[in-house]
């Protein structure tokens, strides 16, 4: 067997046939460019029903890796909860009524807090209305907590979201209690100030008010912040304010950005830090499992997928590396590994910060030349790697088109070091990426585009010796073609076909 075999993804790094907006294409990139000319490669479809998503939704991170190491398409969050809302089940959801009868029971609020988009990558505002419905339907009236995006989808949209939230309300009864940025209330890097402030304003302790939802929207805009930085407000109603034996329902099923502030309620293992003030008798609800946070219900518990790329190694003797900065470290270990926390006895992790920055196009290079340094160092004493360089995403996400060229350039200098040592040492590096950002981030109108995309991504293995099979190939394909290419048989409940031509 050939060794080391290095997986690199490189993530949002889509393709598109066209060079307006395409930070890929119009940033000067000669080691890919000679990889895609030298060596056998492909196109990927990294979104929609090829990932386990709705028809045309965009690809996103976590489900991008799932599928990678799955080896099979991963039905997800978005695809379950739909499919229950079509067939006119959710209403009947078990952890959903016991919310209801929790609220019932200690005569108290019912409190639905999430991120109110359609973006269908953290949450989909769908979700929230229908749990108003539901909560209608059981004589109850809920408060509504709402999260700003600005990044998978506009920036400035949200007076549209809340528009159509303010008509579901006025049928079905409710109100809008608190508004803040995902920026706040949804950090995932242990920027736990921002955090803080969010949870903070849930339960009324934050002497920013607001009177009107969209009046305050305007506010924010005549300041030129964004959706996704919403300064978080309160409305000016005591009865918003989330209290002792209340009930709280966290609309998001996508867990990495709300794992800090359940933590915040509730408590877990994983961070240190302690709320300011904290909640008696309580019952708070995940849309899924936020690994590492124990609420009191899950209304769609996680299936843990078995034998994936990582278990098939391990089974084999295989010692394997994974390696990413903050950003993109769970990507590579707990979604890679099928959405558990797991750790293999052939197995190491490597963490490497990423730069304390607000936004990252104030360090377009991100952590990329740091993993390199730290993986040239040791990728010779493994047998498999998994990588994952976080440019072309999270610089891409801050609609900085010239940043993003920065960071694609450093990156590319990157591959070209992995790629020089791999060979050196007469392995195969594979890269692929798990969805599109980079390559359009302007529209026909010229106006920013921050949101990842539906394009497909690049998939290359440097060896000469093989051909792809030219079919509508999809993420779930990487997993079966790197076994077959190592000679390890392909468990069964991998179901995507190897890519290799025989």
């Amino acid at each position: 067997m050939k060794k080391p075999i290095v997986l690199a993804i490189l993530d949002g790094y889509g393709h598109l046939n066209k060079n307006k907006g395409n930070a890929i294409f119009n940033a000067k990139t000669p080691c890919m460019d000679m990889l895609i000319k030298e060596y056998p490669n492909l196109l990927l479809q990294a979104s929609g029903k090829y990932v386990g998503l709705p028809e045309g939704q965009i690809g996103n991170s976590e489900v991008g890796h799932l599928n990678i190491g799955a080896g099979r398409i991963v039905y997800t969050g978005l695809s379950l909860i739909n499919k229950d809302i079509e067939e006119d089940n959710f209403k009947n959801n078990k952890v959903l009524n016991e919310a209801f009868e929790f609220v019932k029971k200690n005569n108290s609020t019912l409190h639905i807090m999430g991120l109110l988009s359609p973006g269908g990558v953290h949450s989909n505002q769908l979700h929230i209305f229908k749990i108003i419905e539901a909560a209608s339907k059981n004589n109850l009236i809920p408060v509504v907590h709402i999260f700003g995006d600005g990044r998978d989808v506009e920036p400035k949209s949200i007076k549209n979201y809340i528009t159509s939230l303010n008509d579901v309300l006025k049928t079905y009864g409710g109100k809008i209690g608190t508004i803040s940025g995902r920026f706040y209330a949804m950090d995932r890097d242990k920027r736990f100030e921002r955090t803080e402030l969010a949870y903070k304003t849930l339960l009324g302790d934050n002497n920013n008010f607001y009177e009107d939802a969209l009046n305050y929207i305007d506010s924010q805009y005549d300041q030129n912040i964004t959706d996704e930085f919403l300064v978080p407000a309160t409305k000016k109603d005591s009865s918003v304010y989330i209290k002792d034996n209340d009930a709280i329902i966290f609309a998001n099923f996508r867990p990495d950005r709300a794992r800090q502030l359940s933590h915040l309620f509730i408590g877990s293992q994983l961070y240190q830090e302690k709320p300011y003030k904290s909640l008696n008798n309580i019952y708070f609800a995940t849309m899924m499992n936020y690994e590492g946070i124990e609420p009191s219900g899950v209304l769609y518990p996680t299936v843990v997928l078995k034998n994936t790329i990582g278990e098939i190694f391990e089974k084999n003797n295989i010692k394997q590396l994974r390696i990413a900065e903050t950003e993109k470290y769970a990507h590579v270990t707990f979604f890679m590994d099928g959405g558990a926390e797991i750790s293999f006895k052939n197995e190491d992790k490597i963490l490497i910060p990423s730069p304390k920055v607000t936004t990252y196009d104030l360090a377009p290079n991100m952590s990329a030349i740091e993993i390199t340094d730290k993986l040239l160092t040791v990728v010779d004493q493994y047998d498999a790697v998994i990588l994952n360089y976080a440019n072309a995403d999270m610089v891409g996400h801050t609609g900085d088109y010239q940043k993003t060229v920065e960071s694609i350039e450093c990156l590319d200098k990157q591959i070209e070091r992995l790629y020089k040592k791999v060979k050196e040492l007469n392995g195969t590096l594979f890269i692929t990426a798990d969805h599109g950002n980079a390559e359009e981030m302007i529209d026909d109108n010229g106006n920013k585009i921050t949101k990842h995309t539906t394009n497909p991504v690049p998939f290359i293995i440097t060896d000469k010796n093989i051909k792809l099979n030219d079919v509508d190939a999809n993420l779930s394909n990487i997993a079966p073609t790197i076994l077959e290419y190592m000679n390890i048989d392909i468990p069964s409940e991998m179901t995507s076909k190897s890519l290799l031509k025989k």
